[in-house]
C-alpha cells in the first residue's frame, strides 16, 4: 500500500473475487500481500469467517472439563478469537484497517445478516474505531457497485442487523454448546444439539416414524366406463362409484376415502351386479373456470425447492449455482434474499433486462414484455427488507462459460422474470355424476349408485408456456408421484341423458403411506415452522417463524447429513436410527421448531430496531438453563445409537473437546424382584411393597390378566406404573375421570417418564402430537378416556402398536349397569381383543367377589 495520503478508504469484501470486482471498479490496480490499492483506495478481503466467538476453555479455563456441574456455561463477555488457519490474512486485514494512511472504513461483506456479522467480528478483533460506512448491493455488475459507493450508508445504519447478527451467533453458542455436552454426559455419547438443526432434524424423524408405523390397507374401488346411446357415437368416460358424503375434510382426500370399499369384495361385487342391470343417466354436469395466477419471483427458498424438483439439485447446490451466477458471472442479482417482490425504483429498471432476456426465448414472451408496467402483485415496497428477489442482470450470457447446472438456475431465474407480464393460465374442469338406478325390493327405495368423473381442459396457456417440464416427465417417467392423466371428455354430456356401462371392474388397491421429504419439502418445511399451510404462497407472518434464513437453511440439511442424522435415498432424505435416537432423547422443548421460529421473529424484529438484544439473550439464557434443570434429573444411561460415529474434527471443536467414553462391563440381567425393588425405592421413594402390589406388578411382568382390589389411597396405581416402567414398550391406561388422568400424567412428567393423555377437552393439535408420540414409541405410558374409541380411526391408531401392558382404572364402572360411564366401558371391552396379546390389570375399589367375577367376565380377561 504505497499511497501516501493520510485520507485512503479501505474496503473488506467477504470474498478475495468480490475484492477484485471492487477494486477494479474503483480503480484500485496494484496488487499487494493480501490487497489491492490505487486510487485513493486499499481493498483487501476476508476469506469468510476470519473470527469467530470463543470456544468455552478460551473463555474460562475450568470450562475445558466437561462436568454437568459446570454448566450451563452462560458468558458475561464475548470474546473473539482469530482462526488459525486463517490468521494471517486476518493480519493483513489488521493492519490496514488501523494504518495511520486509512481515514474510514467501506464494509463490502454480502449484504446479509451474515456478511454484517463476518464484518463487525473483524473490526471488533481488530481493535478498530475508524469511521465506517456501508456498501449495500444486491447486483455484482460494474454499474451496480458504481452506484453503490455513490450511495454508502453510515455503518450505524446497520447496528440492528448487526444486534440480529450476533445474537443469531451468540445463541447458537448457547445452545449449542451447553446441550450438547449435556446430553452428551448423561447419554455417555457424541451428541450434538443445535439451535435449528435440532428441530428441523425432529420434522424428519417425526415424518420418518409415522411411515415406518404406517399399515398398508387393502381396499376396492369400483370404476365403470360409460358409453353413450347413440350408434354415431361411441365416445367413452370413465367413473368411479362413491358414496354419499358423510363427513367434512380436506376434499381431495375425503373424495378418496368415500370411493374405498372392503377388501373383502362383497360390497364391490354387489355394485358390479347392480351396474349390470340398472338404468344409466347422467345426473349432474358441472363445469368451473380455475384461474392461476403468473407465480411470484424467487426468493432462494423457493429456487431451491423448484430446482429440487425440476433437477434434482440439492439445496446446497442450487445455492452453488447461484453464487456463482451472481458474483463470477454477474447474471442474477444477489441470491440469498427472502423477499419475492421488487421495490418500485428497481421495478424501473425492468426494461433494460427485458432487453437482454427476450430475445433468448422467442415465441414464448408475451406483448409488452418489459414496457408495460407491472402490478403490486411483483412490486411492493413493504415486502422488500434487504434485497428484492433474484432477477437475472442485464448482462447477455452469450459468451459466458457456463457449466449446464448453472444454465438451468440462470434459465429458471429468466423464465419466472419473464412470466409476470404473461396472462393468467386458465383450464376448464367438468364433474359429471353418473346415476346408476336399480328398483328396490319389496317396495323399499330405488337403489342409487353414483360415479364420478372430471375432466380438464386448458382454455389459455398464459404463463405456463414458461412453465418448464421436470426432467423425469420430459422422459415419460413419474416425478416421484403418480399422477394420473386428465381425462378428456365426450363434448355433448348433458344432464338426463341415458347412457350404458361399456365396462366395469372392481380394481384392488392399497393405501400409500406418506412421503419421505425431499430436499424440496423440507425447505418449506423449515420455511413454515413445521406448520401445514393451504397456500402455496407463503404469508409474510409464517415466513417470519421460520427455522433458520433462507442462507442457513442449505448448510443446516448438510449438517445433519455430515453428522449421519439423516441419510439421502435418491431425492429423498431418511432419518437414520442415530437421529431418531437423538430426537427420542432430548427435551421437547429443544426440538420444537415453533419455539426455534419464534426466536427467528425475535432476531428479525431486533433487526428491524424493533427489539433489543439483550431481552433476547436474558431468554436463551433462561431457556438453557431451564432445558439443564431437567437434563440433571435424567437418569444417565447409554445411549441407543445403533452404529457409533466418530464425529468429525469440526463437530468436536463446535462443542468442546469431550473426556473418554467410561468402559463399560457386562453386567448380569438383575432378577423382575431386583428390578421392581430398584424402581419403587429410585423412582417413587418407597422402600416396601404394600400388600396385593408386588404379586399385581409380578402378573404384569410375565403378560398375565390380574384383577386387583385395593381402596383409593392403597396404591393400586402405583402398580401398573411400576410394571410400566420395568415393560419395554408404551403401557395404555383407560380412565373415565379426565381431572385425575391430567394430575397422574403432571406427576409422572416430573419424575421425569414420558407420558402423555387423550381426551375429549384436548385441543386437536394437542390430540395429534399425544398420537404422535405414541405411535413412534417414546411414551411410556398413555392414558385415555374410554370414549374416545368412538372416534373413527382412533382404536385401529392404537392397535397399531402393541401395548407393552393394560392397565383399566375403576373397572367396576363397566359392571354396574346404573352408571354414567357404562357405554364407555363397553367401547372398551369391544376393542381389547385388538390390543392384545399385552395382559390387562384391572383396578377396583370394589372388595366383593361377586363384583370381582363380573369385572372378569365382563373384559374377557383370564384369571
Amino acid at each position: 500500500m504505497s499511497d501516501s495520503s493520510a485520507t485512503v478508504t479501505a474496503v473488506l469484501a467477504e470474498k478475495p473475487s468480490v475484492a477484485r470486482d471492487i477494486a477494479r471498479v474503483l480503480g484500485a490496480a496494484k496488487k499487494g500481500d493480501g490487497f489491492l490499492h490505487g486510487n485513493g483506495y486499499v481493498v483487501t478481503w476476508a476469506v469468510g469467517h476470519l473470527v469467530s466467538l470463543a470456544q468455552p476453555h478460551e473463555m474460562r479455563p475450568e470450562w475445558k472439563q466437561w462436568r454437568l456441574d459446570l454448566l450451563p456455561m452462560l458468558p458475561g463477555d464475548w470474546p473473539l478469537v482469530v482462526y488459525e488457519k486463517t490468521k494471517d490474512q486476518f493480519e493483513v486485514v489488521r493492519k490496514i484497517l488501523n494504518s495511520p494512511r486509512v481515514a474510514q472504513v467501506v464494509c463490502a461483506t454480502d449484504a446479509g445478516r451474515e456478511g454484517e456479522l463476518i464484518f463487525r467480528y473483524i473490526y471488533g478483533a481488530a481493535l478498530c474505531d475508524k469511521p465506517v460506512n456501508r456498501l449495500w448491493i444486491s447486483s455484482m455488475t460494474a454499474d451496480a457497485i458504481r452506484k453503490g459507493f455513490e450511495k454508502l450508508q453510515p455503518g450505524s445504519a446497520y447496528d440492528g442487523l448487526a444486534d440480529a447478527a450476533h445474537g443469531r451467533s451468540r445463541a447458537d453458542w448457547l445452545v449449542g454448546m451447553n446441550l450438547s455436552r449435556a446430553y452428551s454426559l448423561v447419554y455417555n455419547e457424541e451428541i450434538s444439539v443445535g439451535r435449528v438443526q435440532t428441530p428441523t432434524l425432529a420434522m424428519v424423524v417425526e415424518r420418518e416414524l409415522t411411515l415406518r408405523q404406517f399399515v398398508s390397507e387393502e381396499y376396492i374401488e369400483v370404476i365403470a366406463k360409460f358409453e353413450g346411446l347413440a350408434e354415431r357415437k361411441k365416445e367413452t368416460y370413465s367413473g368411479t362409484w362413491f358414496r354419499p358424503r358423510g363427513d367434512q375434510g380436506n376434499e381431495k382426500e375425503t373424495q378418496a376415502k368415500l370411493s374405498r370399499l372392503a377388501a373383502d369384495g362383497e360390497e364391490a361385487k354387489q355394485i358390479v351386479e347392480r351396474a349390470r342391470t340398472g338404468a344409466v343417466t347422467i345426473e349432474s354436469v358441472k363445469s368451473e373456470t380455475q384461474r392461476a395466477q403468473p407465480p411470484l419471483l424467487y426468493d432462494l427458498t423457493e429456487l431451491q425447492r423448484h430446482a429440487n424438483r425440476l433437477f434434482g439439485f440439492t439445496a446446497q447446490e442450487t445455492l452453488t449455482y447461484a453464487q456463482a451466477l451472481y458474483e463470477r458471472h454477474k447474471l442474477i442479482s444477489y441470491p440469498r434474499t427472502d423477499s419475492r417482490h421488487l421495490s418500485s425504483d428497481v421495478a424501473a429498471t425492468v426494461s433494460q433486462i427485458a432487453n437482454v432476456i427476450v430475445p433468448q426465448y422467442p415465441q414464448m414472451v408475451a406483448e409488452g414484455t418489459g414496457t408495460r408496467p407491472l402490478s403490486k402483485r411483483y412490486v411492493d415496497d413493504s415486502k422488500v427488507s434487504d434485497h428484492h428477489a433474484i432477477l437475472p442482470n442485464a448482462v447477455n450470457p452469450g459468451k459466458l462459460n457456463l457449466s449446464p447446472q448453472e444454465r438451468k438456475i440462470y434459465d429458471l431465474v429468466c423464465r419466472r422474470f419473464l412470466m409476470m407480464w404473461h396472462e393468467d393460465h386458465l383450464q376448464a374442469v367438468t364433474t359429471v355424476i353418473t346415476a346408476i338406478t336399480n328398483p328396490g325390493q319389496d317396495g323399499t327405495e330405488p337403489v342409487v349408485d353414483r360415479y364420478r368423473t372430471s375432466g380438464t381442459l386448458v382454455q389459455q396457456m398464459g404463463w405456463k408456456v414458461l412453465d418448464p417440464v421436470p426432467e423425469k416427465r420430459k422422459k415419460g417417467g413419474k416425478d416421484g408421484e403418480e399422477e394420473e392423466a386428465a381425462q378428456v371428455l365426450p363434448t355433448d354430456l348433458a344432464e338426463g341423458q341415458p347412457q350404458r356401462v361399456a365396462a366395469i371392474d372392481a380394481k384392488k388397491k392399497k393405501t400409500k403411506p406418506p412421503k419421505r421429504f425431499t430436499e424440496g419439502t423440507l425447505l418449506t418445511a423449515m420455511q413454515t415452522a413445521g406448520q401445514a399451510l393451504d397456500e402455496k404462497e407463503l404469508s409474510e407472518a409464517m415466513k417470519d417463524t421460520g427455522l433458520g434464513t433462507p442462507a442457513t437453511r442449505a448448510s443446516i440439511i448438510e449438517v445433519l447429513l455430515k453428522r449421519g442424522y439423516i441419510v439421502r435415498s435418491g431425492k429423498t432424505l431418511e432419518a437414520t436410527d442415530k437421529g431418531i435416537h437423538l430426537i427420542d432423547v432430548v427435551h421437547p422443548e429443544v426440538k420444537t421448531p415453533a419455539m426455534t421460529g419464534q426466536w427467528e421473529a425475535y432476531l428479525k424484529k431486533i433487526n428491524q430496531g424493533e427489539a433489543h438484544l439483550a431481552p433476547f439473550i436474558e431468554g436463551i439464557n433462561a431457556y438453557v438453563s431451564g432445558v439443564m434443570e431437567k437434563v440433571r434429573v435424567t437418569p444417565r444411561r447409554r445411549f441407543a445409537s445403533k452404529a457409533k460415529t466418530v464425529p468429525a474434527a469440526s463437530d468436536k471443536k463446535a462443542a468442546g473437546t469431550r473426556p473418554p467414553a467410561t468402559a463399560e462391563g457386562k453386567a448380569k440381567k438383575p432378577s423382575k424382584t431386583t428390578q421392581l425393588n430398584g424402581l419403587l425405592k429410585e423412582r417413587f421413594g418407597h422402600k416396601t411393597f404394600l400388600p396385593g402390589q408386588k404379586t399385581a406388578c409380578m402378573a404384569a411382568l410375565a403378560g398375565k390378566d390380574h384383577l386387583l382390589a385395593l381402596p383409593d389411597g392403597a396404591g393400586k396405581t402405583l402398580c401398573y406404573q411400576l410394571a410400566g416402567l420395568a415393560l419395554e414398550g408404551t403401557s395404555l391406561v383407560a380412565s373415565a375421570r379426565v381431572e385425575w388422568m391430567e394430575a397422574e400424567v403432571a406427576k409422572l412428567r416430573e419424575r421425569g417418564i414420558a407420558c402423555d393423555c387423550i381426551h375429549a377437552n384436548r385441543s386437536r393439535e394437542a390430540l395429534r402430537a399425544a398420537c404422535v408420540e405414541y405411535l413412534s414409541g417414546r411414551l411410556k405410558f398413555l392414558y385415555i378416556a374410554p370414549e374416545r374409541l368412538s372416534v373413527a380411526g382412533f382404536p385401529q391408531m392404537l392397535a397399531k402398536r402393541a401395548p407393552a401392558l393394560i392397565a383399566i382404572e375403576d373397572a367396576e364402572r363397566g359392571v354396574r349397569v346404573s352408571h354414567d360411564f357404562l357405554a364407555d366401558y363397553e367401547l372398551l371391552r369391544e376393542h381389547l381383543p385388538a390390543l392384545r396379546p399385552a395382559g390387562v390389570l384391572a383396578l377396583t375399589r370394589e372388595q366383593t367377589s361377586v363384583i370381582h367375577t363380573a369385572i372378569a367376565e365382563f373384559f374377557g380377561l383370564s384369571l
